[in-house]
Parts: structure tokens; sequence; C-alpha cells
């Protein structure tokens, strides 16, 4: 398609360090040597995107880059390459990575790149267009479904968590927090073997916990007063190998968990564990396990699982909302209906 310098673009933005976001019209952006110009075929709505549209849990870092484009979970098509791209052309289908990195640190040179100390960094994904550095993007088969494309982001966080942990095929998991990331854990532990998964989810979770039944997974509320007997009642005899923190509630691991097991923290942890909790994992034998993002290797699984049929991603679509609507999308998130928006531009 041509490229039309200095036209405007509809965008969604945090404009000021307050509560709130914006409807916007943005100037076409164009790509520098290194990065490409992609059309946005749709975009995830990220957790991370409400606490900054409400200006809590650590937005205020963003105060220096104000106004900024909101959107970090983008597929799209690449319109336009920089002059030193090469590995990238006109037509590629391409899922994007909001960190990258930089290949010279020194978790870098360990090949740690998850780690990353001055990762690239994306953001500018609720638009029509957006920009994006090579090292973000990652190449998919034309014929993937672009909306399955927009969910490898998280998908891949999810992937990343199950193959940091010691899971095997049949062996038994709990992942807590059944939103996008704890669905895509289970997602990704069900296709390496794992034979029994439980997730579970707070009352207000009841919507989140039924798409989790209507795709293979048993549940359990923790709002019943018996639900850690319900969990265990679901699980082997000496508990769960694995269990997976998707909220960052730490909620009960050591009764869930055989002697022995793993703990993995994928969500933010929101609480401070006392001392007693501590004491309790350290004499049951319980190894912490912090899992962030993702790797390059990560990603070519993860495309490589989606596009084989292997998992799929759209039963978690459950909202898409036009740019021009997309505001909506953040009151789904803070009322906790449904389980992932997209915000699909050419809607």
């Amino acid at each position: 398609m041509k490229v039309l310098r200095g036209s405007a673009i509809k965008a969604i933005a945090k404009t000021r360090p307050a509560p709130g976001a914006e409807l916007i019209d943005a100037p076409m952006p164009a790509p520098r040597e290194s990065t490409l110009l992609v059309r946005v075929g749709a975009c995830g709505v990220c957790g991370s995107d409400l606490h900054i549209v409400d200006w809590e849990l650590g937005a205020e870092r963003m105060v220096a880059r104000l106004p900024v484009i909101l959107g970090h979970e983008p597929a799209g098509e690449v319109i336009e390459v920089g002059a030193h791209v090469t590995n990238f052309k006109v037509g590629d289908r391409v899922a994007l990575d909001p960190f990258g990195h930089c290949g010279r640190c020194g978790p870098c040179s360990a090949g740690r790149f998850h780690l990353c100390a001055t990762p690239t960094t994306l953001s500018g994904a609720f638009a029509e267009f957006t920009v994006a550095p090579i090292g973000n993007a990652h190449l998919v088969p034309s014929t993937m479904n672009i909306e399955q494309a927009a969910l490898l982001e998280p998908f891949g966080t999810g992937l990343h968590a199950v193959e940091q942990s010691c899971l095997k095929a049949g062996d038994s998991a709990v992942v807590e927090g059944p939103g996008p990331i704890g669905l895509s854990i289970a997602l990704a532990a069900r296709a390496l073997g794992v034979t029994s998964i439980v997730m579970t989810g707070l009352a207000v979770d009841a919507d989140r916990l039924a798409l989790a039944r209507t795709m293979g997974f048993r549940t359990v509320s923790t709002g019943d007063r018996d639900w850690i007997d319900q969990a265990r009642a679901l699980l082997p005899p000496d508990g769960a190998d694995v269990v997976f923190d998707a909220a960052g509630a730490i909620d009960s691991p050591r009764e869930l968990l055989r002697r022995g097991g793993q703990l993995v923290e994928v969500g933010w942890p929101a609480r401070d564990l006392k001392s007693a909790e501590l004491r309790a994992l350290f004499f049951h034998g319980v190894t912490i396990i912090n899992s962030r993002i993702r790797t390059p290797e990560t990603w070519r699984r993860a495309i490589a699982m989606v596009s084989s049929g292997a998992v799929d991603l759209r039963p978690m679509v459950t909202h898409r909302y036009s740019i021009s609507h997309g505001l909506e999308a953040f009151d789904l998130l803070r009322e906790r209906r449904g389980v992932k928006a997209l915000i699909i531009p050419s809607d």
C-alpha cells in the first residue's frame, strides 16, 4: 500500500499524568534505519495498559515519555522497511514483542535475553500503524490468523513459564489466575503432556473460570471456603509438581504443592509474604522461580505450536473493539469481564 506522509492516523494515547486515556489524531509514523513500519491488524489489551490508564502501580515512570500512544501486543503487516533492514520485506506478516534485547549486556551475552539490561522497547500499537525495531519483530506464517498472531506475546509468556519449570509429560500443575497469561500457561502445559491441570480464580473470575472449563481445564473458585480441599481432590495425593502464580497472589502454594515442588511466579507479586509463610515453603523444600516475559527461542516454539494447530489461542478472545471504541476495553478489564480484548484498527 502507498504510505501517505503527513497524513493523520487514529490512536489511543496517554497524554497526562493522571487517570484516563484519550482518542487522538497522530501523525503517520515513519521507519528509521533499523525499524519496520507495520500496519496493525490486531493488538491485545494488557493488564499493564490498564495500570497506565488508571495511573497506578508504577505508571509514574512514564511521565518523561508523555504523551505516548499505548498498546504493545500487536501483529500486522510490514508496509515499509528502514534503509538498513535486510531480514524483513514489505508484505511480511509479523508479531511484535514489546521487549527486545541489546545483544551486548551481560545477560544477553549469556543467552538470557529476557533479562537484558537495556532492552529495545515497543509501544504505540493502539493505532492504525506503528513502528517497531527489527529486534522486536518475529516473522509469522502468512496463513496464521491475525488474532492468533496478536496473542503470541501473552502465549509466549505462558510458554516461557512452563519451560522454566520442571514439568514433564504426565506431571500435574495448578495455575492461579484464569486470565490470558494463566490460560496460556495451561495451554502450554497441556501441549507438553501435563495430564492434571487445575485452574483457580477469585469469585469475580466466574466467567473466566467458565471459559477455562470450556477449554478443557478443571477449575476451583477460591471464593469457596473449602477451595484448597477441592483443588487437592483434583491432584495426585502428594500434590502438584508445580504451582504457577499468574495472579501475583501467592495463594497457598505449600498446601497445593508436593514436597520439593516448584512455585513459578509469573504475575507481579501483589502482597508481601509473612516470615511464617516463607518458613513453611522452606521446610517444604519448595523452589521459587521468577519467570519474566519470553526469549527469542520461546517465540520460535510459540509460533510453531500455534501455526501447526497444536495450540489454539482464539477461544481466549472474548471482546473486539475498533480504535474509536477502544477506551471501552479498559472498562472491561477494570470490571474483570471477559478474558482477552483486542483492538482491531480496521473495524
